[in-house]
Order: C-alpha cells, then sequence, then structure tokens
C-alpha cells in the first residue's frame, strides 16, 4: 500500500471559515492543538507522523482566523487504483478549552474533511469518534445527520474511563471491593510511585515491555517505543508522563499517561514478572489517578480489554461505581463513488485478517495494566 503525495493548499469554505490542508508545520500544529478539549494523542502530528511514518494527512479549519478545529487523517491507498481509505482515528478535535461546545464548528470540519478526502481526492473517509462519556454518541449522531453509514462495529468497543475528578475518599468509595482490596494489599508492599523523565529508565521501561511481551508470548502493535520520543517532543502543555513503580530499587511496573486536555490517557504499560505478587498495577494505577486529581483531569481513560477477561476486570473495578465505560458505536463512513468505497472494503479486508492472526497469537496491546 502506497503513501500518497500530498498538495498543500487553503481554501475558503461556506460562511467565514477557511480551511489549511497539509500546510501546518509540525510545531505549529501540537502547539494549536494543546488549546483543545478534546485533543486526542493520536491527533498530534508528533504521534501521527511517528506512527504512521508520513502517510497522513491534516486539515485546519479556522474561523475569522482562529483555529477553531483540525483533524489529522491516516492514508492508505491500494496500489495503481489510487483510491483507498483516509482513516480519521479520535479525531476531530474542535472543543476549544474554556469556551462553549459549538456543533456548528463540528459540522463544518465533517464537510471539510468529506469535500477533500472524498469529493478531492476520492477516498473513502471513515470516522471513529473519540470516546468521551458527553461527547461520543452526540458526534456519532451528527455523522448520521451528515450522511454518514456505520457499516462496521469496533472490535474492541468497551473503553474504561475512571472519574478522576473525585476527591480520594469518593473515588475509594467508587471501587469495587476486590479492587479496593488488592489496593490496600499493595499500599503495604512499600513500592516507589513517582514521575520520571530520566533517558535511563524510559529506556527500561520500554525494554519491560518488550520482555513482558516474550515472557507472555503475545505480539503486539503497540507503539511503546515512542513514549520517549513523544516526552522529548511534545509542547509542554502535551507531553506524557511515565509514571513507574519500583520495588526494592527494580522496576517492576511502568505506565505512559498522555495528558490532552479534558482526559488523561493510559497509552502504554508494561509489568515485570515480579509484579503480580505485589500487585504493582493496582498501586502504580491507584497513585496515577490521585496525582490526575490534583492536575485537574476530569477522566483517566484505561483503554479497551483487548478481549481479555482479567484485565476486563481489572479496569471495570478501578472504573467503579462513578466511573463510565463507554460502548463505542463503531466506524462511519462516507464515500462518493462505489471504487471508493470497495478500496476501503479491500483495506479493512486486510486489516481484519491481520487481527486475526495476532489474536491467535493471544494479541494483548493493552496488557500490563493488572500486575
Amino acid at each position: 500500500m502506497n503513501a500518497i503525495s500530498i498538495e498543500r493548499t487553503t481554501h475558503e469554505l461556506a460562511g467565514a471559515y477557511s480551511v489549511e490542508v497539509d500546510n501546518v508545520p509540525d510545531q505549529e500544529w501540537d502547539r494549536i492543538a494543546g488549546d483543545f478539549a478534546d485533543i486526542n494523542p493520536e491527533q498530534t502530528a508528533c504521534y501521527s507522523g511517528l506512527h504512521w511514518k508520513g502517510r497522513d494527512s491534516h486539515i485546519l479549519l479556522r474561523r475569522d482566523g482562529k483555529a477553531v478545529a483540525g483533524a489529522r487523517v491516516a492514508l492508505v491507498s491500494l496500489p495503481v487504483m489510487g483510491r483507498g481509505l483516509a482513516f480519521l482515528r479520535f479525531g476531530p478535535f474542535w472543543r476549544r478549552q474554556v469556551t462553549a461546545a459549538d456543533p456548528e464548528i463540528y459540522r463544518a470540519m465533517i464537510a471539510a474533511l468529506v469535500q477533500e478526502y472524498c469529493v478531492s481526492r476520492g477516498h473513502c473517509l471513515t470516522v471513529l469518534a473519540r470516546p468521551h462519556p458527553q461527547y461520543h454518541a452526540l458526534e456519532c449522531g451528527w455523522l448520521r445527520d451528515l450522511g454518514f453509514a456505520q457499516r462496521r462495529k469496533y472490535d474492541d468497543p468497551e473503553r474504561y474511563l475512571v472519574n478522576t475528578a473525585l476527591d480520594e475518599n469518593a473515588r475509594r468509595q467508587s471501587l469495587a471491593q476486590k479492587w479496593r482490596y488488592a489496593l490496600r494489599q499493595a499500599l503495604a508492599n512499600s513500592l516507589d510511585v513517582r514521575v520520571t523523565e530520566d533517558p535511563g529508565e524510559i529506556d527500561a521501561f520500554q525494554n519491560l515491555y518488550v520482555s513482558m511481551m516474550e515472557r507472555k508470548q503475545f505480539s503486539s502493535t503497540t507503539p511503546v517505543h515512542l513514549t520517549g520520543k513523544l516526552i522529548a517532543n511534545l509542547p509542554e502543555k502535551l507531553k506524557p508522563k511515565l509514571v513507574v513503580a519500583c520495588h526494592e530499587g527494580k522496576l517492576v511496573a511502568g505506565a505512559t499517561v498522555g495528558l490532552f486536555g479534558d482526559t488523561a490517557y493510559y497509552m502504554f504499560g508494561a509489568t515485570s514478572a515480579d509484579a503480580l505478587p505485589l500487585k504493582a498495577g493496582y498501586a502504580l494505577h491507584w497513585w496515577i489517578s490521585q496525582w490526575l486529581h490534583s492536575q485537574g483531569f476530569q477522566w483517566y481513560d484505561l483503554g479497551g480489554a483487548s478481549h481479555e477477561p482479567g484485565l476486563r476486570q481489572f479496569k471495570k473495578q478501578f472504573v467503579g461505581k462513578a466511573g463510565q465505560i463507554v460502548t463505542m458505536e463503531g466506524e462511519y463512513e462516507r464515500w462518493t463513488t462505489s471504487l471508493s468505497r470497495l478500496s476501503a472494503d479491500v483495506v479493512f479486508g486486510v486489516r481484519h485478517f491481520k487481527r486475526r492472526i495476532r489474536h491467535g497469537a493471544k494479541f494483548g496491546a493493552a496488557t500490563g495494566a493488572k500486575s
């Protein structure tokens, strides 16, 4: 599958909106993105560029000269045909911080995406809405109103969000009884949990993830190797934190936590064989929830469960009574020609085949939270 050549453009949309296509420098993009409450790691230039290796495109929407929405889209085209898929994952971002949400901006952003990727480039546009407790269902409804069709359910639809706006006592009361009991055991084990930006500890965490995959005989496409680059290159407002748990000076568990808008994301996690008897995962994630509360974050998104019953139980019990489990509706699509739709079907067919292979190998992208 080939990368698509990108033409840099700026043009006017109806009304007071203007659209910039592939002409915003990466550092400027991430600086702008930091002003939005609904920015997601995958919508940053730093993550998208590294993960998609240059196969991404972007659109910035301005109103009266001010940036009001943006989206980074992965492009996958079929050889010879030149048509394929424009995939928008967990976007667009359109809600500026400390500003009332305006659905008109969302609709204008989607219109710009359809014009650029469906009409001008001839692709099928696929949108996977961000799993937010308040806005996921709203955005999916707006997509349907705008002519998008839900053609595929999401493979791992449940997203587990801890309510970190609660104070410590309320969060403890929210926990399931078994999770609260395991937490008491973990806290009795004198684990040293802290944030680190030390390059040596970042390398050790990334190596720990590789060792965990080998120990559990899992196959993973999780880009944990990006941890150091994201910490080094994202602006301060969006810079992830690496939280590590050590026992007697030895690293036993760690998590890369993305800090984006009103939500923090459990991006990558790793544990050693020693973590399970120490209940290190409980101490690690409880510490993270405490720290996020002190920083004013509303939600801690733990991600999905990757079809693993033990991981699902851990996350569900941690979310507890006061958190939210958002069931994602699936991928919504727009296309202008039957060839565009057929091309996207081929791309997704390949994706499904690869996922089945990984499932057979006990694929576990988010493994490591429970230990």
